[in-house]
């Protein structure tokens, strides 16, 4: 498979191609395709195994870099993972549930996800992980704080970008919602929080929610009103799945492990 120019010189052919492919923004089969074409001479490879291979190369690399992209939009608090998540340190937890949402089929259902639990039990990380697993699988994620939510969309009511900004929450087709009712919150913020939960549900898309707080103290959480409580929990609860973790913190194990390795 020796390529070669007009002048019988191989080097003429291949830096024309290689600037073809860079004008085609073609970056990775730019690189490889020299080193691939001695490959494929001493392998014996056909015309289309070379192709192939270079194409594969440039397929590869560009699902890196969406991969990448998407990664960044998620703006996951850290890339956590089930495979890092100690199961024996929750028993409580339903493994095969949790492995069985990380096939992500949750996502195209359009259920929700709800981790409830007390503050350090892994709520978070779980949420993390499921997020980081369904924009690995090709979805559009994001990873936001409810206080943060709730602050950018008052700023958005007073700006008057509502509209613009609230399709930052309701585009992803997930959205984790962290630390729900960790701060109460005003009529206002209430309002915000339903408009998002409310959209998604209707869009059918799928939110995870991590909340300290029994579902059943929704409603002193939204400042005794009701209503508002009532309303969001009945859209996050049709078809949810909720998994109650009942446990130790894992930030008391380790300050317990850091205190006796000081002793």
């Amino acid at each position: 498979m020796t390529a070669t120019g007009g002048s019988g010189h191989p080097g003429g052919l291949y830096e024309a191609v290689k600037d073809d492919l860079g004008y085609l923004k073609l970056t990775k089969a730019a690189e490889c395709f020299a080193t691939l074409a001695e490959t494929a001479t001493g392998a014996g490879w056909s015309h289309v195994e070379y192709l192939a291979a270079v194409a594969a190369a440039e397929a590869a690399a560009s699902r890196d870099r969406r991969l990448a992209a998407r990664m960044r939009f998620a703006h996951l608090p850290r890339r956590a993972t089930l495979e890092d998540f100690d199961f024996d340190f929750q028993p409580s937890i339903d493994r095969k549930l949790v492995t069985d949402l990380a096939s992500c089929r949750f996502v195209g259902e359009g259920r929700p996800v709800l981790f409830l639990g007390q503050p350090g039990t892994g709520k978070s990380h779980l949420a993390g992980a499921l997020c980081a697993a369904a924009v690995a699988a090709g979805y559009r994620g994001f990873f936001t704080s409810a206080a943060d939510l709730v602050a950018n969309m008052a700023a958005a009511y007073a700006d008057g970008s509502f509209g613009t900004r609230i399709r930052a929450y309701t585009g992803p087709s997930v959205l984790v919602i962290d630390d729900v009712g960790l701060v109460g919150f005003d009529r206002s913020q209430a309002n915000a929080l339903f408009q998002v939960v409310n959209r998604r549900y209707e869009r059918g898309s799928s939110t995870i929610i991590t909340t300290n707080r029994s579902l059943s103290s929704w409603g002193e959480m939204f400042g005794g009103d009701q209503v508002v409580a009532a309303a969001i929990l009945d859209r996050l609860l049709h078809r949810a799945v909720v998994i109650n973790i009942k446990g130790p913190s894992w930030r008391l194990k380790e300050h317990q492990a850091l205190t006796e390795a000081h002793r």
